[in-house]
């Protein structure tokens, strides 16, 4: 029987022999995809503290730069789904802002959710690589600009909405004209 080598998805080596190796302590697979043990623990190590920067990009982009409201536990779930189908949040970051910000789509059809990055998220990739290959550097500044505007003063805008007068019933007016 044929061997059959894998190749690891991060390094692109092509030498994981399954029939040699054993799994979970040589190489570690997710589906059908084959990691080096070193490489999937390298990854994951470096991934968490990414992750939690752009998930913050996400939503100062969706409150400071579009300005819209947005349900925080929808977007939430859909961050978690997105994110188990191999989906980086970098990836959905630069997905959002090319369907909101550059093709100038409406924020309320969306419900309040992110729901539409699944169907935009290759053609947004191909969007930045082109980007990035035309004037090299893009992505570096956008990511530049959101870790300033997260060290700047945030202004919170609280509206007031004018409270209508109540009128208080004069119940001794009322009796006085009942006696009348």
């Amino acid at each position: 029987m044929a061997e059959y080598i894998c190749e690891c998805v991060l390094c692109h080596v092509r030498n994981i022999k399954r029939s040699e190796m054993v799994e979970e302590v040589d190489y570690i697979r997710k589906g059908t995809k084959y990691y080096h043990m070193k490489c999937y623990r390298d990854w994951k190590e470096s991934t968490p503290a990414a992750d939690e920067e752009y998930k913050a990009f996400i939503y100062d982009f969706l409150s400071r730069d579009l300005k819209v409201s947005y349900d925080y536990h929808m977007i939430e779930a859909q961050l978690k789904k997105f994110t188990k189908e191999n989906k980086s949040m970098k990836g959905i970051f630069f997905t959002l802002k090319y369907f909101y910000e550059i093709k100038k789509n409406d924020w309320d059809k969306g419900h309040g959710g992110i729901g539409i990055v699944p169907f935009v998220y290759i053609e947004a990739c191909n969007y930045w690589v082109a980007r990035e290959r035309e004037s090299n550097g893009i992505v570096a500044q956008i990511e530049r600009q959101m870790r300033e505007a997260e060290t700047r003063e945030k202004k919170v805008i609280v509206r007031q909405t004018k409270k209508k007068k109540k009128y208080e019933m004069d119940f001794d007016a009322i009796e006085r004209m009942e006696d009348e």
